[in-house]
């Protein structure tokens, strides 16, 4: 079994700008490496974690809302032949995506709002981007809100966010107010939102900060999101934040009998733990088990597939 699973649910930007390679001279976008690491990190991870996934835009328009594409889902045991499992293979499949259009996070996270209320048990979002929010026609926005502005990409004097200039308007401004709105209502849920930008956000630190902030992960320094200036390093960021939501207690629906408590043992896998506040396991108020040391670390690090506790022979102590 494994107990207190959290949801890990992936917000993933698919805008035009994630097919840029990820790397000068590269043949892999933007999209596709951050959407390997999270594969790996699934597979990896396993039944340690219940995954979910949304993207952004949704189809059709520049502009649409994002939505759901894969409903929170245990993570699959790990397999003898290290074969993926449905649930890797349902991530797998239900975020393939060609990148297109806008960023229009918070339309989409708005939409999200319900199905992450509904989710049961600890959940954290993990939302990626390369960019800053826009694709709100609502607002109006002075230069240096204006996203091609900002970028440097906007002909010399014009006004790239107003309705006059050809392609330009207001669904190019940075949609500020809105998305940090839409961050900190999940939040509001009990929900941390992890602010994730890759290369391509830098220009937009600052609305980034502030959903960090919202969301309730900023970290301490100028840089309060989570800046990814290297792709290879993605994949540790997210078994990093994975690794700190898998909790080493773990709680049973009920404490054994006075008699059976001496009688109790914790595997790891195969693997038998003592009975040992260092680098075992203990109890931890009443029907709560308590991983330590070394064993926390390898079931937070997906060294683990499965914990079992087992009623029957003498405690193992340590040697």
């Amino acid at each position: 079994m494994v107990l207190n699973a959290p949801n890990i649910y992936f917000v993933f930007d698919r805008s035009g700008s994630m097919a840029d390679t990820a790397t000068e001279g590269g043949v892999i976008s933007r999209y596709s490496a951050v959407r390997t690491a999270a594969i790996d990190m699934v597979s990896s991870l396993g039944a340690l974690i219940n995954v979910g996934a949304a993207r952004f835009p949704g189809q059709g328009q520049p502009c649409a809302a994002g939505g759901e594409v894969m409903a929170i889902t245990p993570g699959d045991p790990k397999s003898s032949d290290g074969s993926p499992g449905p649930a890797t293979n349902q991530f797998v499949n239900a975020t393939s995506s060609t990148p297109d259009g806008g960023t229009p996070i918070s339309s989409t996270l708005e939409a999200l709002l319900p199905n992450l209320q509904a989710a049961e048990g600890e959940t954290i979002v993990m939302l990626l981007t390369d960019g800053g929010p826009n694709c709100n026609a609502d607002i109006t926005c002075e230069a240096d809100e204006c996203q091609p502005i900002v970028e440097g990409t906007c002909p010399s004097g014009e006004d790239c966010c107003s309705t006059s200039f050809p392609g330009g308007g207001p669904e190019l401004c940075i949609d500020r107010s809105a998305t940090v709105d839409a961050v900190q209502a999940i939040a509001d849920l009990g929900i941390d939102v992890y602010v994730i930008g890759i290369p391509g956000s830098e220009f937009y630190e600052d609305v980034l900060n502030q959903m960090a902030v919202a969301g309730g992960t900023a970290r301490t320094g100028e840089t309060q999101y989570h800046q990814v200036t290297d792709f290879a390093a993605i994949g540790d960021l997210f078994a990093g934040i994975a690794g700190d939501a898998i909790s080493c207690e773990l709680p049973l629906g009920e404490r054994p009998s006075e008699t059976d408590v001496a009688l109790t043992n914790v595997y790891l896998d195969c693997e038998l733990l003592p009975f040992d506040p260092v680098n075992g396991w203990g109890w931890l108020e009443g029907a709560t088990v308590w991983l330590h040391g070394d064993a926390c670390d390898k079931l937070k690090q997906g060294q683990v597939s499965e914990v079992h506790i087992a009623v029957g022979c003498p405690t193992e102590m340590p040697k």
